[in-house]
């Protein structure tokens, strides 16, 4: 298995920006996320009407401080996905700090801060939080289905508000319910 650095931040800004096709879940069709493989690697993932849809490939040179194997922190990260979606604590993912450490956090409003009972993951210390929630949602898949990093035409680009703690967070929730289609895409 081949390391890629930016697997992670591609296949988890595939799933952000993937956008559903149908109509919207009722209660009893809950998202589920689980861990499974993507290209060869620990995924965490979320099923939805669209399918299994990719959130964050885990990659041995991962770009989180991790002390766990990528399959091990795969099933971490899909529990706490899964904990904070059912809590609705998945409405909003923010970018901060606790104890000094860059997160990304899932908050039930956008008027809550991280703190170490919401954090999602936790960033490497030479990443800025906010620049990678950046990352995470505008990433796109192509119609072959590889992920590529986009440049240039920023129609439909994706820009996480500043708060007035300073740090970026983003409407998670509705990007999750979002079933228009990205421009220049087709649904299925």
């Amino acid at each position: 298995m081949k390391n890629n650095p930016a697997a992670p931040l591609t296949a988890l800004a595939l799933a952000f920006s993937a956008t559903l096709l149908g109509s919207q879940p009722s209660p009893a069709q809950s998202r589920q996320f689980f861990c499974g493989l993507s290209y060869d690697y620990p995924t965490t993932m979320v099923r939805n009407p669209r399918g299994n849809v990719p959130l964050i490939a885990w990659t041995d040179n991962s770009w989180i401080n991790d002390t766990l194997t990528p399959r091990r922190r795969c099933q971490e990260v899909a529990n706490r996905f899964q904990d904070f979606h059912d809590k609705g604590q998945l409405r909003v993912l923010k970018a901060g700090r606790v104890n000094d450490q860059p997160v990304i956090c899932g908050l039930g409003s956008n008027q809550e801060s991280c703190n170490s009972s919401n954090v999602l993951l936790t960033v490497s210390k030479d990443r800025n939080p906010d620049q990678v929630l950046d990352q995470l949602l505008n990433t796109r898949i192509t119609v072959s289905g590889q992920p590529v990093f986009l440049s240039g035409n920023q129609e439909g680009r994706i820009k996480p508000q500043n708060g007035a703690d300073g740090f970026a967070s983003v409407n998670f929730e509705a990007f999750l319910n979002d079933t228009s289609d990205p421009p220049g895409e087709q649904a299925w």
